[in-house]
């Protein structure tokens, strides 16, 4: 995981502005969510680009291989969830869907085999599939449409569907548990020596849900999205360089 504690000092470096208390808590959190999922975003871009090398062949393999690393670091989003038939709403924390299946299930309730349903975004394509003798969805060529809202599966008699996606990236809470809440600076304050003095206060606080390796990007877009924030040029200017040359 990505220590906000570690992104949020390496910021007041970087910006050198920590006397003059621009870069605060409070504008560190606003813009914490929006940086890891902009990280986030750039996994699934690397991991195309990752997948593209392989089929060139440009891939080293084994442990050094790219795309494996890629999928290493996507995998603690993998999540699955069982749908109900022939409605479910999507999952409040689904960010891309992986598959969908239809579940064959025995009377003892194991699932005996699985068959993956095609997925369709368009209610006219939908429609045409319902409506055609050659293409109307059936048990062992099922259909799942995804709405903004719910996923329907088609037919209707299918028993039980599974649904394999992606999770939105979120946080780690100070037992290394994931949070249902973004990334978040704590502190204290204490009286040292008639100053006010501002501690981190590891308890309260939430790392960012991101791959330890990924801290430099995340600082990198921390600083791009604060620097137009405070209208300070040098720290955006700073930080696109800086990403540009990795």
């Amino acid at each position: 995981m990505v220590s906000v504690l570690q992104v949020y000092t390496a910021l007041k470096d970087l910006a050198n502005k920590e006397q003059k208390g621009f870069i605060t808590p409070k504008v560190f959190n606003s813009f914490a969510a929006m940086a890891q999922l902009n990280v986030y975003n750039e996994l699934f871009t690397e991991l195309v680009d990752a997948k593209r090398l392989s089929r060139q062949n440009f891939d080293p393999g084994r442990d050094k291989s790219v795309r494996k690393q890629k999928e290493e670091d996507l995998a603690i989003y993998l999540r699955s969830a069982v749908l109900q038939v022939p409605f479910m709403e999507k999952p409040s924390d689904l960010s891309k869907i992986i598959s969908i299946t239809a579940d064959n299930i025995s009377l003892r309730g194991d699932v005996t085999s699985r068959t993956n349903c095609e997925i369709v975004y368009d209610p006219d394509k939908i429609d045409k599939i319902l409506g055609s003798n050659l293409s109307t969805p059936t048990e062992d060529f099922p259909v799942a449409l995804v709405s903004p809202i719910d996923i329907e599966i088609f037919p209707s008699s299918i028993a039980a569907v599974t649904l394999r996606y992606y999770s939105k990236p979120t946080s780690f809470d100070s037992n290394g548990d994931i949070s249902s809440d973004p990334p978040y600076y704590d502190f204290t304050v204490f009286n040292y020596t008639g100053e006010n003095v501002e501690a981190f206060n590891p308890q309260q606080s939430r790392d960012f849900m991101l791959p330890s390796h990924c801290l430099t990007e995340v600082v990198m877009e921390m600083a791009k999205l604060i620097g137009i924030r405070l209208r300070d040029g040098s720290v955006s200017v700073f930080a696109t360089q800086e990403e540009a040359s990795e």
